[in-house]
């Protein structure tokens, strides 16, 4: 689709919402919509406050929103986010050998936290969310900009909560499309007790994804075998402050490698990537603690003849960490708020390789962390409130010896013009502690090991402006971003080498949402920035390089009629740059992410819905990376018929 028509059909829906409406409230008292317009943030200060009252670039995704856009599970459900740029490989977001899908916020690849009930799931940058079913999705909680400060590191860009319900719903669904596609899902409790399986299955599909060879000239199209994934997750309520919960998480795909000149089989892979994460959580009035402990295991192994593992090479990666987090809130007085907590975590990785019958273990790699953080929300005037924040983390215990401390602080200004406007400003400094993945990097692709990287230093400036207009909602942010020592992966000599370099950002963000009846509500949001990197990979790659695109139009519309309802979502992202790690980025065409979605609930028990993905049917390549000739593209258009039963 043309940039120009594109933005004209999401501006004309925009204009026409607000002349037809006028920011008038015309809610019925008991209209519930697919978003409130007074909603609760709790991740972004660790404390329960009006999203308006937040001063940092939000975004909440409710369940209901979440069944509208048409998202089967998590990784969808953020890859239309405004601000999120999506980087796929198979259909639903999964994997491709250890490459796993990325979700990377104001254009910072590895610096989103991904968090579920508040329990870290990130894993030397790796998550699989593509496996946690919006079944299981009470609501996911996004903050852009630096959180280091309040949840450490590896949230220097921004920190996705995905939030789970606490009570078992009662229903049983199953779902056919074509591709192969099936679904299945029980879920079963009541308020003490919740229960949740799902699978997803998707069958054949060729040609998704493209590769060339410069040494040989040969070109290689990909091909999916099949694609699985299961979630089983089981909580139990102890009290009304306690729970604890359990999920496990599955993703695997198969496929096969054909050469394009001549469309013979060249290999075929099966990944597995599974995570499972234990979470005790106490919700107290003035007190707060998560337990957790997670693993996950990626692997991959195949041949160079079908089903024969001939050749093979299998790489195996292991990794846990476990951990518990807990602070205490002190109400100093009716206009002060101190906040104070601690942090530890024990990190362990452990990669293996092995080719043919022989296998190579590397040593275990293991550290401890160690953070302590206080915040104070200071009210200052009726309409004014400063939140001052520091965390200290260092790290003992490390394999190799290599220590680290840092301190980092961060200060916001709140200005409320009124109960549902305000003005914010906010200055945050933030780190990521290098991963084991990339201090020793594991695969069939060499990599060359560098126990000496140092921690990327960010610091994250933003203003900011939120208002509730009667039935509008309207958010505005101007952000900028600068990352030193930035961890960036380049391929040189034949080997993979993680360095430090730098990173920088500055952008503009613009949403509005509407309820404009109790049958129809809409959002449309933009983003403009500009992500380079800094590089020194001579002779190939010098100097600060573009990545991922930048401008971003999203946007979607539901319309609800007695038993019926439809939706669309899009995201259009254009002025695209790939940004390989051996040469210098380059251009590549738009893409634009489209779901049509329709349910009728013939009674109360009862719902038919129809899901249809990439409705224009683009071929549009969702990788930021590749060298020339190289693309992961959308899968085709595709369907999702399915019926839930709630008993």
């Amino acid at each position: 689709m043309d940039v120009k028509v594109t933005k004209s059909l999401l501006m004309t829906a925009l204009i026409t919402g607000s002349v037809l409406w006028g920011g008038t409230n015309v809610f019925a008292a008991d209209s519930v919509g697919e978003f409130e317009l007074d909603q609760i943030v709790v991740t972004a200060t660790r404390t329960e406050k009006r999203d308006v009252d937040v001063p940092a670039s939000t975004e909440i995704l409710t369940h209901d929103k979440i069944v509208a856009s048409g998202a089967t599970n998590a990784m969808e459900a953020l890859s239309k986010v405004n601000g999120i740029e999506y980087k796929n490989y198979f259909p639903g977001g999964s994997a491709m050998t250890t490459m796993t899908p990325e979700i990377n916020i104001r254009g910072l690849s590895t610096g989103t936290l991904v968090m579920v009930n508040g329990n870290p799931l990130n894993l030397n940058n790796k998550y699989v969310i593509d496996a946690i079913p919006t079944e299981a999705i009470e609501k996911i909680e996004i903050i852009k900009g630096g959180g280091a400060i309040m949840y450490g590191s590896e949230a220097m860009a921004g920190v996705v909560n995905i939030i789970t319900k606490k009570m078992g719903s009662n229903s049983v669904s199953i779902g056919y499309g074509n591709y192969g596609q099936q679904k299945y899902n029980v879920a079963v409790g009541n308020e003490k007790f919740k229960v949740n399986y799902d699978l997803k299955k998707w069958g054949d599909l060729d040609n998704l994804s493209v590769s060339s060879n410069p040494t040989t000239a040969k070109t290689y199209s990909y091909h999916q075998d099949r694609n699985h994934k299961e979630n089983i997750g089981i909580g139990y309520n102890i009290n009304d402050e306690l729970s604890f919960e359990y999920n496990h998480l599955d993703s695997s795909v198969d496929y096969h490698r054909t050469t394009t000149q001549s469309g013979n089989f060249e290999q075929w892979r099966e990944t597995y990537t599974k995570q499972d994460l234990f979470q005790l959580n106490y919700n107290g009035e003035s007190m707060k603690g998560h337990m957790w402990f997670t693993k996950n295991k990626i692997n991959y192994y195949g041949g160079t003849k079908p089903g024969v593992y001939q050749q093979s090479s299998l790489t195996e990666t292991e990794n846990y960490t476990y951990g518990m987090d807990l602070q205490k809130d002190f109400k100093l007085s009716d206009k002060s708020l101190l906040t104070v907590g601690g942090n530890l975590k024990k990190e362990n990785y452990k990669p293996v390789i092995k080719s043919g019958k022989s296998a190579k273990e590397t040593d275990e790699k293991s550290r401890n962390t160690y953070a302590l953080f206080a915040q104070l929300d200071q009210k200052i005037t009726d309409n004014d409130s400063i939140i001052i924040a520091g965390r200290g983390t260092w790290t003992g215990g490390s394999t190799n010896g290599e220590e680290y401390d840092d301190f980092s602080a961060s200060g916001q200004y709140v200005h409320k013009f009124d109960d549902n406007k305000s003005l914010y400003i906010s200055a945050a400094q933030s780190f990521i502690m290098p991963s084991f993945s990339q201090m020793y990097p594991s695969g069939l692709a060499a990599g060359k090991p560098n126990p000496d990287l140092k921690p990327q230093k960010g610091t994250n400036y933003e203003i900011g402006y939120k208002e509730i207009a009667g039935n509008h909602i309207w958010k505005l942010a101007l952000f900028n971003m600068n990352v030193k020592d930035n961890i960036t992966a380049t391929w040189k000599d034949d080997v993979w080498n993680y360095k430090n370099t730098e990173f920088r950002n500055t952008g503009f963000e613009a949403s509005v949402a509407v309820e404009a009846s109790d049958k129809f509500s809409y959002d449309v949001g933009l983003t403009i920035h500009n992500p380079e990197n800094k590089v020194d990979n001579e002779p190939s790659k010098v100097g600060w390089q573009r990545k991922f695109g930048k401008y971003q139009m999203k946007g979607g519309l539901e319309y609800k009629l007695e038993k019926f309802k439809a939706g669309f979502t899009g995201s259009y992202v254009w002025d695209r740059y790939s940004s390989p790690s051996s040469k210098d980025s380059y251009k590549i065409k738009p893409y634009f992410l489209t779901t049509v979605t329709a349910t009728y609930s013939p009674d109360k028990n009862s719902d038919i819905s129809l899901i249809v993905d990439n409705v224009l049917d683009r071929n549009d390549n969702l990788s930021n990376t590749m060298s020339d000739h190289g693309a992961y593209y959308a899968t085709p258009t595709n369907f999702l018929l399915s019926y839930t039963y709630k008993f």
